[in-house]
């Protein structure tokens, strides 16, 4: 249960009003030393951490150490502690993480050497919740980084020599030590918890303020039961009386009998005991009782209030969800042609796929030439082609030097060229030799293994066929997906020389403005204000420039007239303008059918079911207008077929048939 607890100590004592030593209340919270193992403790130590430890303390405990031997009197502090609850609703890195900002957001953090441990146990006088809490202890001194200093001058008060400069010590903080300071630190903890429940998204707060002020918030937002919750005397803490086996167990009774007479206090039936009649123990161990008792039944209002409110926020949900649901369906041009556009680009993506995949699977669809020698490859190991190739390259090396040795006979300058070439000749020609033997063997195997060449032949062509109808297929997909681009491309040729506002499909709108309707899809005729002249009744849609629709108007292609609204210490006059208000949504401007994140999941399922319907019904109008070669599509009207006006007649007529 989010509550809050936080206390500034400087420098614990004992009950003789004596200093703690600072060394040991460290391992006490460390559960170090003597801590280590302490009986009946169901306290257990989560983590410790610390920081900005001087290059001369290897651990926390020599720096807290030293600060006890260089307290400068029996009454000196080497420590400040705050102790205060953490929040059984976060996990422990949630809890640690709020501790990490506070210590940041104090400047702790960057400017004392501090260690804190967090613990955790079940809660005593509860044991469905847990007490988890932290005990931070820093030392005051300020760390100047840059001015490292031993500890027989580190804990020394700070000293200047005449010219300023610092010859020991560091100058100690006073932003921990006043009433003030205690308030803001206080709030800057309660911040920063809340902060983090409502990043989780908890409907729950914890505050540094007394009761008195928090009483006095319910009442103001008119949460009296919990406010009264408030008006009694805050609880006093027990400290270590409660863990005396003999008081806690009288305190539970206690927390038992007061529970029990609650409940027959409400019925009228008890008498309360008065205070003055107990001891001092007794009237403590009372106002404990009292306070865990009615923190439970502030628990429970909340709780209740909690589940009323996600009852309300359901029952509200489901009804906008019907009105969702009942809406009237509009679409437009600008529909039709925004989904065509689409389309065109959905085919053009799919025909550019298609093309690559085909150009790619092209290259492997070999001429009867290419098949013939990857058969032979095949029949010798891939070393046909290669024999063929070289002794091709061969024949032309020989070829241009067998040009070149004549010009070389009788020169005596040449001799040595001559005498290279010549043997390069020889060489080529035994290479060239050697290689025509393995090609003449192979056409020898050719001829007395044909049914094996053959064979492997045949089976190379039938995967070529395979390849080649494989290819056709792509090729047949990229040609189908171009001509859907140009057909669908036609229809959004022809479709946008039309006014994109021109309602295409409607259903479920009615004849004559109501009170239903909505401005523009999006706001309630009945959420606007309104005005009452002669006898009609008149929403203002735009304040600023005072303009208004009237109840009862005609509904002419989803739209009404605009009014004008003027207005003077004796009358109000009224002036139909041209312009008229859309009772449906420009898309381009505002898609009320989108999935809302942050609304109701009903809701949010009733705005996907809806864009759905939409969407669908879009795809069915546009793929007509397509496939059926843009023949005449007549848009389903719901009107008043008891018009009699023959304007009126003609126009509905005009826009109910629509054509390209």
């Amino acid at each position: 249960m989010a509550h809050y607890y936080f206390e500034n100590t400087p420098h614990g004592k004992r009950k003789d009003g004596t200093k703690l030593n600072t060394a040991i209340h460290y391992d006490y919270i460390s559960r170090e030393g003597d801590y280590t193992n302490m009986k009946n403790r169901q306290e257990d130590l989560k983590i410790t951490s610390f920081g900005n430890l001087p290059e001369w303390a290897d651990n926390p405990r020599d720096f807290w150490q030293k600060a006890e031997e260089h307290r400068n009197k029996p009454n000196g502090r080497a420590y400040r502690e705050f102790k205060f609850a953490l929040q059984e609703e976060l996990s422990l890195e949630e809890n640690i993480k709020c501790v990490e900002k506070f210590l940041k957001e104090t400047g702790i953090k960057d400017n004392h050497v501090y260690s804190y441990a967090i613990h955790d146990k079940t809660a005593t006088f509860s044991k469905e919740h847990r007490n988890i809490h932290c005990h931070l202890m820093f030392n005051e001194k300020i760390i100047e980084k840059n001015r490292p200093l031993e500890p027989d001058m580190y804990f020394k008060n700070y000293a200047e020599n005449k010219l300023g400069e610092p010859t020991k010590g560091y100058r100690s903080s006073r932003d921990f030590s006043t009433k003030t300071a205690t308030i803001d630190i206080r709030k800057l903890f309660a911040d920063i918890v809340n902060d983090k429940f409502q990043e989780k998204g908890f409907n729950v707060s914890i505050s540094e303020k007394s009761l008195k002020a928090q009483r006095q918030e319910l009442i103001e937002q008119g949460k009296i039961e919990e406010a009264e919750l408030l008006n009694r005397t805050p609880a006093p803490h027990l400290g270590n009386a409660y863990k005396n086996p003999a008081i806690l167990e009288h305190i539970m009774e206690k927390i038992d009998e007061t529970d029990a007479k609650a409940d027959e206090a409400a019925d009228g039936f008890i008498e309360q005991e008065k205070e003055e009649n107990l001891s001092i123990q007794e009237q403590k161990i009372q106002l404990f009782a009292n306070d865990v008792v009615i923190r439970q039944v502030a628990k429970q209002i909340q709780q209740e209030r909690l589940r009323l409110k996600k009852e309300q926020q359901t029952k509200k949900a489901i009804a906008e969800a019907e009105e969702i649901k009942q809406e009237a369906m509009i679409i437009t041009t600008g529909d039709i042609c925004k989904h065509l556009d689409t389309k065109i680009n959905e085919f053009e993506k799919k025909a550019a796929e298609n093309l690559a995949v085909f150009k790619a699977a092209k290259k492997n669809i070999l001429n009867e030439q290419r098949l013939e020698l990857l058969a032979k490859d095949k029949m010798f190991n891939d070393n046909y082609s290669k024999d063929i190739k070289q002794y091709d390259k061969i024949s032309k090396e020989l070829k241009q030097i067998n040009s070149i040795l004549p010009t070389l006979y009788g020169k005596a300058d040449k001799i040595k060229e001559l005498s290279s070439l010549s043997r390069k000749s020889q060489e080529l020609s035994s290479s060239r030799t050697k290689i025509g033997k393995r090609i003449s063997a192979y056409k020898i195997e050719l001829t007395t293994n044909h049914e094996k060449y053959t064979s492997i032949l045949n089976q190379l062509k039938k995967e070529n066929e395979d390849a080649i109808s494989e290819n056709k297929i792509l090729y047949a997909r990229y040609k189908y997906n171009m001509l859907q681009v140009q057909k669908y491309k036609t229809a959004l040729d022809k479709l946008s020389k039309e006014d994109k506002d021109t309602i295409i499909f409607s259903d479920k709108i009615s004849p004559k403005l109501e009170h239903k309707n909505k401005i523009n899809g999006i706001t309630s005729l009945k959420d606007l204000p309104f005005i009452i002249n002669n006898n009609n009744t008149y929403f203002i849609i735009d304040k600023n420039n005072n303009k208004a629709v009237k109840i009862g108007d005609d509904i002419i292609q989803g739209k009404v007239p605009v009014y004008y609204l003027k207005t003077n210490d004796i009358k109000i006059s009224i002036q139909k303008s041209n312009e008229f208000a859309f009772l449906y949504a420009h898309k381009e401007h505002s898609n009320i059918l989108q999935k809302k994140l942050n609304e109701h999941p009903i809701i949010q399922e009733a705005y996907k079911k809806r864009n759905q319907s939409v969407t669908d019904k879009i795809s069915k109008i546009a793929d007509n207008l397509v496939n059926d070669n843009m023949q005449q599509f007549r848009a389903k009207w719901q009107e008043n077929e008891q018009t009699t006006d023959k304007t009126k007649l003609a126009e509905k007529k005009m826009y109910n048939e629509w054509s390209l």
